[in-house]
């Protein structure tokens, strides 16, 4: 036998082993695996909706925080058929409308409404604004799937896509019971997985990247996205996203000044915005559903032991068992869904060259208590952090010491 027909068999080998070694594991085990004893499923119409009607509907039965409503997009956003039985992408879109609050779902005008609560009861009025309607209403069968639209030359700055802040697990505040041998320090959500199925339709210009959704936690609703950083006490954000030819990564504003933390292979810092974890250890693909399931454990204050994995289509794709994402006890909760998608970038070089749409279904949280119970590494701060806050003093002492001899002179 030859040298090379050995090769090749071993080769064959190889690869059917790989084959039959690598399977998807269930979203019920990783929910026991965890102790995630809670879930909440986000509830979907019965029929299609215009963009106004489908902010009426995620307003309303999907506990919005704080019931701010959705942040922005609110045109982008429509229930429309499931793309897997219709080849219709296409948006009607309206200048402006004006109509009562309650709109028809299969009319092709209608607009938004905005409601008030006043001590004294609840006013509202009509505003005018462009609506999005799916060109078809036939959902053969199957219940509609949320689409979201990114108009040509969108990018960030609240220009496509759209973006809010879901906690149906947390918004009572109410104190969770540890179970499966998980401990709590806050009585709260400490740990949550998200899963979601997303579509990307055939022909999808993936562009040089853009966001969706992930999870997020703290106090402060508003941080951690859109290059606010994060020291790790008021919040934090794990997001997914996709980059050029589909490659995923999750996208996290966490601290970075952990020992070692932005050397680590996997690990791709940003000075000015968010950090990758493990960009290209999976790929979307377009024409198909894909099942995302993203699960976040907080890390014990003080240790480096914070947990961020990540199943695509039920193959695990990243894990990191190693993270600071909380610096404070402040940060006690992981809050919940960050709906958060658009093209992006903070230029126009990331901009979609043409309308497209992106498609969900199937979203659901499951959570439980108990920071991570990993042993890490004590958090510690980079000496390059250090250096840098000790390089600022330096500057200040030198000014200072200047001013003091010119004082003298």
């Amino acid at each position: 036998m030859s040298t090379l027909t050995t090769s090749l068999l071993f080769l064959s080998a190889v690869i059917s082993y790989s084959t039959i070694t690598v399977s998807a594991v269930s979203v019920s085990s990783i929910v026991s695996q965890y102790g995630l004893t809670n879930s909440y499923n986000f509830t979907f119409p019965d029929q299609t909706l215009n963009s106004a009607d489908a902010n009426t509907w995620i307003n309303n039965q999907w506990t919005l925080y704080n019931k701010k409503g959705v942040d922005w997009g609110n045109s982008d956003l429509v229930f429309s058929p499931d793309p897997s039985t219709s080849s219709s992408t296409i948006v009607r879109r309206q200048e402006s409308s004006t109509s009562s609050s309650k709109s028809s779902t299969k009319s092709k005008t209608s607009s938004a409404s905005t409601s008030s609560t006043t001590g004294t009861g609840t006013s509202t009025s009509t505003a005018t604004t462009s609506v999005s309607s799916p060109l078809s209403t036939a959902l053969n069968g199957q219940p509609p799937a949320l689409r979201v639209e990114y108009p040509k030359g969108s990018y960030s700055k609240k220009t496509g896509g759209t973006q809010f802040y879901a906690n149906p697990l947390t918004s009572s505040n109410a104190k969770v019971a540890s179970s499966s041998g998980n401990s709590t320090t806050s009585g709260q959500y400490e740990r949550m997985m998200l899963s979601y199925d997303v579509w990307f339709p055939t022909g999808y210009a993936w562009n040089q990247g853009g966001k969706l959704p992930g999870l997020r936690g703290g106090p402060d609703a508003r941080g951690c996205s859109g290059g606010n950083e994060t020291d790790g006490t008021t919040c934090f954000s794990t997001r997914l996203m996709w980059r050029s030819g589909g490659a995923g990564e999750v996208y996290a504003y966490i601290p970075t000044s952990q020992k070692g933390f932005c050397s680590q292979s996997q690990v791709t810092c940003n000075s000015d915005y968010g950090t990758s974890l493990a960009r290209g250890s999976f790929s979307f693909v377009t024409g198909q559903w894909q099942t995302i399931q993203l699960l976040v454990v907080l890390n014990e204050v003080g240790t480096a032991n914070g947990i961020v994995e990540l199943w695509y289509n039920g193959i695990q794709a990243l894990q990191f068992q190693n993270l600071v994402l909380r610096t404070s006890s402040n940060l006690n909760s992981v809050g919940g869904l960050f709906f958060s998608t658009f093209f992006g970038g903070d230029d126009q070089s990331w901009a979609t060259p043409t309308d497209q749409f992106t498609y969900y279904r199937n979203i659901q949280l499951f959570a439980g208590a108990g920071q991570s119970n990993l042993t890490g590494a004590k958090a510690t701060k980079s000496s390059a952090y250090l250096n840098t806050n000790l390089g600022v003093w330096s500057i200040l002492g030198a000014v200072m010491m200047g001013l003091i001899g010119m004082s003298v002179l």
